[in-house]
Order: C-alpha cells, then sequence, then structure tokens
C-alpha cells in the first residue's frame, strides 16, 4: 500500500517523529512489507533536519534509507532551512508545497492515503494560509461538506461536533441538525473504516453534569436529547447525554464503541491522557484517507531529540488499516 507523508513544518518534531516512527515500522516485519512510504518535501531540508539531529540516513535514487526502509521523496522546489522551534516564512511555504501536493496526488490515486505531519497554524496563516487547520483545509480540497474529526486510540474513538471554534461560539453552533449530521457520520465512520457492526456511540452534554435537569444549562434539554431520541427512533443505538467528567473518571468510555463531544477540548483532553502518546488524528468521510499524530510542532523541544514516534507511527499503521478496509483488501 502507498502512504504518503506530508512534511509539516521543518522546524517542529514532525521529521524526529517520522523517522523514529519508520524505525518501530521497519521491526514489525508483517506491516513494514506491506506499506511504501513516501516523504513529500524539500531533500536538502530533509537531510538538513536529519544532520542536525545526528540521524543516520543514506541516500537512495529515489530517495533516502531509514534503518534499512526505502522512503521515496517527492523533492519540491521550495527549500526551507531548518530552525528548530523558530516561526519563519520558508518552513510555512515548504509545509504548504508539500500539503497542497500529497492531497493533491491522493485525491489523482497515485497514493492510497495521507499521513500529515505537524504543522503550525499560526506560521501558515501568517503567509496568507486561510485554514484553521489541516480539516477544513481537506474538506475544502475534496468538496466534503460533511466531515468530521476524530480522534483515536486502538481502542478508544473520540469524534466532535465543533472543531476549531473559540469555547464562546459553541452553544451557539450546536443545534439538532448538526447533532444529528454528526451523530450519522460518526456511525457510518465507524462501520466502513472500523468494520464496528451496529455500533454504540455515547453522547456528551455540554454543560457542567449535563445540565442538571435544566439547572446548569437548558443545551441539554432542549437540544441534544431531543437530536438523541431522533437518532434512536431511527433504529440506531446512541446514549446519553452524559456528564464529560464522570463519564471519562469511571471508566464508562470502556462500553462504548464511539464517543462523540460536543466540542475540541471537551473530548481531546480526556482522550490525549489515555493515549499516552498514541493517539491519531483521522478525518472522517472525505472521499480520501487522510491521518496524522495527534500532536502538534512542539517547538519547545524540537531539536532536541527526545520526541516520541509513537503516534506517527500509529498515524502510518491507521492509514493503512483505514485504506484496507474501505477497499476490502
Amino acid at each position: 500500500m502507498k502512504i504518503i507523508v506530508s512534511i509539516g513544518d521543518c522546524n517542529g518534531i514532525g521529521l524526529e517523529t517520522f523517522y523514529k516512527a519508520v524505525q518501530k515500522l521497519s521491526l514489525n516485519k508483517a506491516l513494514d512489507k506491506k506499506i511504501h512510504l513516501t516523504l513529500a518535501g524539500n531533500k536538502k531540508t530533509i537531510k538538513e533536519y536529519f544532520k542536525k539531529l545526528n540521524y543516520e540516513i543514506k541516500d537512495t535514487k529515489e530517495g533516502i534509507l531509514i534503518e534499512n526502509k526505502e522512503i521515496d521523496v517527492i523533492d519540491l522546489s521550495f527549500y526551507s532551512p531548518v530552525d528548530f522551534g523558530k516561526i519563519t516564512e520558508k518552513s510555512a511555504k515548504l509545509t504548504i508545497e508539500a500539503l497542497d501536493y500529497s492531497v493533491n496526488a491522493v485525491i489523482n490515486k497515485n497514493f492510497d492515503a495521507i499521513v500529515t505531519l505537524p504543522i503550525n497554524k499560526y506560521a501558515l496563516q501568517s503567509v496568507g494560509w486561510n485554514f484553521p487547520g489541516h480539516t477544513e483545509f481537506l474538506a475544502e480540497k475534496t468538496q466534503s461538506n460533511s466531515y468530521m474529526m476524530i480522534l483515536m486510540t486502538r481502542k478508544l474513538r473520540v469524534a466532535l461536533v465543533t472543531t476549531h471554534i473559540p469555547l464562546s461560539d459553541v452553544s451557539k453552533k450546536i443545534n439538532q441538525k448538526l447533532i444529528k449530521n454528526k451523530a450519522k457520520i460518526f456511525y457510518h465512520t465507524l462501520e466502513q473504516d472500523f468494520s464496528i457492526k451496529k455500533p454504540k456511540i455515547a453522547v456528551l452534554g455540554l454543560n457542567p453534569h449535563a445540565g442538571e435537569n435544566g439547572a446548569i444549562g437548558k443545551e441539554e434539554n432542549r437540544i441534544i436529547q431531543p437530536a438523541i431520541d431522533k437518532l434512536n427512533s431511527e433504529g440506531n443505538s446512541y446514549y446519553g447525554p452524559f456528564p464529560a467528567d464522570g463519564f471519562f473518571a469511571h471508566n464508562d468510555y470502556k462500553n462504548y464503541d464511539g464517543i462523540l463531544a460536543m466540542y475540541h477540548d471537551q473530548g481531546l483532553i480526556p482522550l490525549k491522557l489515555l493515549a499516552g502518546n498514541k493517539g491519531v488524528n483521522f478525518t472522517a468521510n472525505l472521499p480520501i484517507v487522510r491521518t496524522s499524530p495527534d500532536h502538534g510542532t512542539a517547538f519547545q523541544i524540537a531539536g532536541k531529540g527526545i520526541a516520541s514516534g509513537d503516534s506517527t507511527f500509529e498515524a502510518i499503521r491507521m492509514a493503512y488499516l483505514i485504506s484496507k478496509r474501505r477497499n476490502n483488501l
């Protein structure tokens, strides 16, 4: 299976985590032989990055060799010097070029899936990139109106009703139609991309204590519960709304195939704590398969050689598995 990896911000930890993920992949012989990786970036930048970390690579005709695994490199035109932990115009432009190339290549079916290494959104927006994040960029490129961000581990999947919007806007944004739409996408994704028959989905409330019967907020009674009831009247299995704190603290999440959170931090803080550096971001309901590690550029530790490659390895692994399921391989 052919997977393309976009370089992300060359001043962050992305390439370090990629190198370590390839090392881990090379130890998993059964999986390794099924995956062919291509890295979209600038070869000079990539070699400079690894040299600064004293990571051994070798040149090949098509790219580089890491731990005896050949990685093809799409040598893009824009070179960016590596300046660990810094926001630079050149790194932002290389990030955009690599991302645009990679997404187009997957849309055109030259690759089976894309794994995106972390970007710095502020850096990209400073050079005119008008998207809140990868998710919205991918949705526009693939002309997808109904998409969903899912953060996951091998056993836990958290989807979001709202994504990259201010917390002050969440209560104004959610409504029954939006919740039902996201819930249906999540259900379909669990069936299609995770091969779960008749998935059970838990829905979190918005307010503390899920509104305490209207005493701490009305959204549960007026919006979320009616949406759940309507979904279940169609023969599905949705439960809630649950108070988010107790739901995770008492391990209730283990009883469900997926959890639908109302806003970004409500779902992603507990997911990332439980993931232990092994979380994966998956953009669901696109015509292409896209995953990424669940962390950012981590400028504060970039260049120190201490970043974990586990999340990037899991992103590659999940890109392979989801593509395999979609194509019935």
